[in-house]
Order: C-alpha cells, then sequence, then structure tokens
C-alpha cells in the first residue's frame, strides 16, 4: 500500500532486529525498509530511504542512539525518531526527547507498545512508555531536566558521551579513537566532569558512572 508507514531499525543485535523486523511485516500498514546494526552504517541507509519511523536503540557499542539524532534529523528531517532502551532513568529519557525524538520505547514494554508508538509519532504525537514511572512522565512534559535527581544533567553532551564510554571501562586512548579526539582532550573531558561531579579520583568517578549507567 502506498500509504504505509515506512520503519529503518537501528540495533547492535541482530536478533533485536530480526524481532522487530518480522513483527512489523506482519502489520499491514508498515514496512520495514532498512536495518542497521551502528548509528554511523545507518546513515546512509536513513538518507537513502528517508523513512516515516526510525527506531533507534539507545545503547550502541560506540555511539548511544541519542547521539545520532542529530544526524538523522539532518538527512531526513521529516523522520520520526523512536528510542528504544532499557533506561528507566529519568535524565536518558529527556536527554532523548531534548534531542528530538519523539518516541521512547522500553525494551521490556510489549509489542503492542512499540507499535502504539509508531503509530503515535507517525501522526507527530509524542510517546512515552507506559511502564515510565508517573513522576518521570510529568517532569518530562513540565520540561523539567532532572537536576534535582542529582544526575548528570550539569554534563555536556560530549561530556556524557565521553561519561558513557567510560562507564564501560574504556581508556583515554581508546576514547580519543572512537570518537576521533586526542587522549588528552578526553583527560581534559575527564577532568571537568569530576569537578562538576564533585569526584576526587578517577576511579570515584568510574564507580559513580557505572553505577549510573549500568542500575
Amino acid at each position: 500500500m502506498e500509504n504505509n508507514t515506512s520503519v529503518v531499525i537501528i540495533d547492535n543485535h541482530p536478533v533485536v532486529r530480526h524481532g522487530i523486523s518480522t513483527m512489523l511485516e506482519q502489520r499491514s500498514d508498515m514496512d520495514v525498509v532498512g536495518e542497521s546494526e551502528a548509528g554511523a552504517s545507518a546513515l546512509p541507509v536513513i538518507g537513502y530511504c528517508k523513512p516515516d519511523v526510525a527506531i533507534v536503540d539507545s545503547s550502541m557499542t560506540t555511539f548511544s542512539g541519542v547521539d545520532i539524532i542529530p544526524d538523522i534529523k539532518a538527512l531526513s528531517k521529516e523522520t520520526a525518531i523512536i528510542i528504544y532502551s532499557m533506561h528507566q532513568k529519568h535524565e536518558p529519557i529527556y536527554r532523548a526527547f531534548k534531542a528530538g525524538v519523539k518516541g521512547y520505547v522500553l525494551k521490556i514494554d510489549s509489542t503492542n507498545d512499540l507499535i502504539d508508538a509508531i503509530r503515535e509519532v507517525t501522526h507527530g504525537r509524542i510517546f512515552i512508555s507506559p511502564k515510565i514511572p508517573s513522576t518521570v512522565r510529568e517532569q518530562l512534559l513540565a520540561g523539567n531536566d532532572g537536576d534535582s535527581e542529582g544526575g548528570l544533567s550539569s554534563l555536556s553532551n560530549r561530556e556524557y558521551e565521553i561519561a558513557k564510554l567510560l562507564s564501560q571501562c574504556m581508556r583515554p586512548d581508546e576514547i580519543g579513537e572512537a570518537l576521533c579526539i586526542s587522549p588528552r582532550t578526553v583527560r581534559v573531558h575527564r577532568s571537568n566532569m569530576m569537578h562538576k561531579l564533585n569526584c576526587e579520583r578517577a576511579n570515584e568517578l568510574l564507580v559513580l558512572l557505572r553505577d549510573y549507567f549500568y542500575h
């Protein structure tokens, strides 16, 4: 059908991509027009297909799903983006919506929730997982950035990006290579993060970040 909703799936895990694709292809009003395992390789697909909806994994190997949102929007400004995530904390959700996503679905949600999200964002509406706590939903709708929760809201986008990689125990040289910046720049950002988050030692920062991203 000409009016079918076109969807691109961006997720590191082949099983997840296959599962979503199989589910959507069973819908008479939806077509999966492309898949990718990572953000960078997904961009050519986005640019070529210009899908109605992009379903993006929040936690890819090097980049977070939020990192590539500006690139997706630059290539296809009409594409509505849904973040598909395991994270229920306020701040990652807030950052995603601030970056321009229209939907946030948890990987523990039902398949019907993902279908509903696609249909809602296609019609220009916002979708937030029903499993997100009501207090978080209210803060999001009110535009609250979560500073009161003592999270990582004080970090810049680049610092947040580096923080996620530090939480994976990556060294400054590895992070620098992944982000195409110098190890020295990574160390400067790490020092700034320690100051903002009141950490006296790098190990203290690591513990804080691992607790934030993985608990």
